[in-house]
């Protein structure tokens, strides 16, 4: 990515620089894990039998997420994270005890993949259009560094061949099942609102992705952002928004703190809604929060 200077109306290329080893990129993203990716790091370094994990963590759900850092440009890094990403699909308890050394009785979710999240300079098309084929939940991050600026940038996997059903517009089939599975248990009127926030979520911008879990979904763009809960039982939907340590602006006083020992991180701020005319108030707190993650 081409980074410019602005003096007077003219601009000048910033030269980007390499790190002084992988190890330097390595520290640099776990000192700020949480910032940069919304992953919480549990351990550095891990040893397993067939290598060693640059990162594990944990993201605000409570999902795992194993990290591999690339200096420069990898063809293997995907092969080599995938194989870390079965190590722990297998190795459940062992990594709920990390967990519980660095966090306590933080609870591991296990309703959802865990995330391999893969940060390198620079990734071939290929390896893009392969991850778009890859059931794991596998995301690549490329930085691009400047010295005293750092780029973090989402490379997005081509979408998966789409395919036409009878009355129906082309859909992703996999994604439009695990959205109906969220809320088909729900009342008509809470499916009607989930949709009509879902929309408004969607149209904060181009950046905006969906993360569907077991009970929740998520909405990111370097991070989550906001999660979404149907709850059928109540007749309403919970939202939590990430606000970290700046403070919301709620003249309605709608929102309330989540609980420090929820585990969530800065994803620390929620509310309830139940009926559409609370819907563009809702989206006035998710829009603060959709600021404040870069």
């Amino acid at each position: 990515m081409a980074l410019y200077e602005v003096e007077q109306g003219k601009v000048r290329v910033i030269e980007s620089k390499e790190f002084a080893d992988e190890a330097a990129l390595q520290k640099l993203f776990d000192d700020n894990l949480e910032d940069i990716t919304g992953v919480r790091l549990v351990e550095s370094q891990y040893s397993i039998p067939n290598g060693r994990i640059d990162s594990l963590g944990i993201d605000e759900q409570g999902t795992p997420v194993v990290i591999e850092y690339k200096w420069r440009h990898d063809p293997g890094a995907i092969i080599q994270g995938l194989s870390y990403l079965r190590w722990i699909t297998g190795n459940r308890r062992t990594f709920e005890m990390l967990v519980r050394e660095k966090f306590g009785n933080l609870k591991v979710n296990w309703s959802s993949a865990p995330r391999l999240l893969i940060v390198a300079k620079q990734f071939s098309d290929k390896e893009v259009s392969a991850i778009a084929l890859v059931s794991a939940s596998v995301e690549l991050k490329r930085h691009s560094f400047y010295g005293n600026l750092l780029s973090v940038e989402d490379v997005i996997p081509l979408k998966p061949v789409t395919v036409e059903k009878p009355g129906k517009k082309l859909v992703t089939a996999k994604e439009e099942r695990s959205i109906d599975d969220l809320v088909k248990k729900a009342p008509s009127t809470l499916k009607d609102l989930f949709f009509d926030l879902r929309n408004s979520i969607l149209g904060l911008g181009d950046d905006v992705r969906e993360k569907v879990g077991g009970w929740y979904c998520d909405y990111r763009k370097s991070s989550t952002f906001a999660t979404v809960i149907p709850q059928s039982k109540n007749n309403r939907l919970v939202v939590y928004i990430k606000m970290g340590d700046k403070p919301i602006e709620d003249p309605q006083k709608l929102t309330s703190p989540i609980p420090s020992s929820w585990g969530y991180g800065k994803l620390n701020t929620q509310f309830a809604i139940t009926e559409r005319s609370q819907l563009d108030y809702a989206l006035q707190l998710i829009k603060q929060a959709y600021d404040y993650v870069p």
